[in-house]
């Protein structure tokens, strides 16, 4: 993983590089070249949410769906903040990138390599703007959709000449959901007027390069062959719930601890403000103490049950909802239209969620992480399961634990922990995927392997890693 990771990183730098406009250079110590240049880079695959045949964009961007597992994202803004590496740090250059994934403007234009595609803009120092040689400068960056984490913005009320004094968080609202998000951070050292930076103590210096990642996590479940009645009560919903729920993000700490130059460490938990505003509750609980993660409305997806519009129609009367079944459509109040391709009689739910630490006292307590359940129509559990995580053993080494012990203006704390990981008790690190069933970009070739509920014993949670490599934004 880390092999290919590098090589990822690589390729893409010499891509971008070649686009890089030449740099007036100086070597003197405290001068400043007349002209320096870095790239911005958006890695992109998978379905483009906000375009393609019939969508409609006012609606569009009101759900950002994760769609599948490779599914690009469709932020709008990059915002940029390069501070002297000194405490206190002063502030040098800020810069917001506008729309920044819009196909008609030209904040950001395409590149493309055998491993994948995306935007990247290159962004011009001149002047007073330029780094000074023989410095060291901290530089971030933040990609994010205007409008989510109660109207977040980042780097607000700094500017030029100020210190830079707080960490980023961004905050869920007590009635939202957490949205793609982006960020990284990188060390950046100037020598003959060159940026330059390394990946870990041991490396050589080079054209610097700064990769950020997804600061979420995301889940979906994709289904079929859903079973209409369960013990003798009719199926309404189906809904993922969870034990844990961080109202909080990170956006510090992005180093590892034994190797203060290594920006790309993974299995990191940076979520923070736990919730204790349970919604509903785990199979066999008396009150709540678990959070919904996402639900899928079976009538909305089968609909036409006159008897009792809470409850889908199974339109053949077999028993089970599925392809045989001529009234399926798209739930289109979760997934607007031309927002997701999905097959006949499947359904289909998705969520991002902010990571999370499960505790050897909540495995001591049997906690599940994750439960699958089906719902009746007056939200009574008549099944469950508890998920497991496929390969919990090797699904990754120890966590690192981001934290802000004393507030947003106190420092970051990065703290190891141990992977404490059972099947069905399991921390959510930040950029993995974890999915239920298999969702690609297209139907085309048939790849799609939705779960079948009709049969399932056990609910199987695959935890991908292609978030940690492909869809990043890369400094150059």
């Amino acid at each position: 993983m880390k092999l290919k990771k590098l090589i990822y990183i690589y390729c893409v730098s010499c891509l971008l590089l070649t686009s890089c406009s030449e740099q007036s250079v100086s070597g003197e110590l405290g001068n400043k070249p007349k002209e320096q240049s870095f790239t911005v880079a958006v890695e992109s695959v998978g379905e483009l949410f906000t375009g393609g045949e019939g969508v409609v964009v006012q609606q569009a961007l009101t759900r950002r769906p994760i769609s599948s597992v490779t599914p690009t994202q469709t932020f709008d803004k990059l915002a940029l903040l390069i501070v002297e590496y000194n405490s206190p740090a002063k502030i040098v250059y800020k810069k917001v990138i506008e729309d920044w994934s819009n196909p008609d403007n030209k904040a950001s234009i395409p590149w493309s390599t055998e491993d994948g595609q995306g935007r990247y803009a290159t962004i011009s120092l001149t002047g007073e703007e330029c780094l000074e040689e023989g410095k060291t400068y901290m530089a971030y960056v933040i990609g994010y959709q205007s409008g989510t984490y109660g109207g977040y913005e980042p780097f607000q009320n700094v500017e030029v000449g100020d210190y830079y004094l707080h960490t980023e968080v961004a905050t869920v609202p007590k009635d939202g959901f957490a949205e793609e998000i982006f960020a990284g951070a990188e060390v950046f050292f100037v020598q003959n007027g060159v940026i330059l930076s390394k990946t870990s103590e041991n490396a050589e210096l080079q054209h610097g390069l700064m990769v950020a990642r997804r600061q979420v996590a995301g889940t979906f479940g994709y289904f079929t062959h859903v079973p209409v009645v369960v013990n003798g009560k009719s199926v309404a919903r189906l809904r993922l719930v969870a034990t844990k729920r961080n109202q909080t993000v990170i956006f510090g700490g992005f180093r590892g601890v034994d190797d203060s130059f290594d920006f790309h460490k993974d299995n990191v938990i940076n979520g923070m403000n736990p919730r204790t505003d349970y919604d509903c509750m785990l199979a066999g609980s008396q009150h709540n103490d678990a959070f919904s993660v996402y639900e899928i409305d079976l009538c909305k997806w089968f609909p036409g049950n006159t008897e009792n519009p809470l409850l889908p129609l199974d339109k053949n009367g077999d028993g089970y909802l599925d392809q045989l079944d001529s009234n399926w459509q798209t739930d289109e109040t979760a997934y607007p239209k031309g927002t997701i391709s999905l097959p006949r009689g499947t359904v289909f739910g998705d969520r991002f969620w902010i990571a999370v630490a499960m505790t050897p006292e909540d495995v001591a307590a049997g906690i599940p992480t994750f439960q699958m359940q089906l719902l009746d129509a007056e939200g009574g559990i008549v099944k469950y399961w508890d998920v497991a995580l496929r390969n919990y053993e090797t699904a990754g080494e120890d966590r690192t634990l981001v934290s802000l012990p004393e507030g947003q203006n106190g420092r970051t704390q990065i703290t190891k922990l141990e992977n404490v990981d059972t099947e069905k008790c399991f921390s959510v690190v930040r950029n993995r995927l974890y999915t239920m069933g298999e969702k690609n970009q297209s139907q085309s070739y048939g790849e799609d392997e939705p779960i079948d509920l009709s049969k399932v014993d056990v609910l199987v949670l695959d935890a991908r890693h292609e978030w940690q490599i492909q869809n990043s934004i890369i400094f150059n």
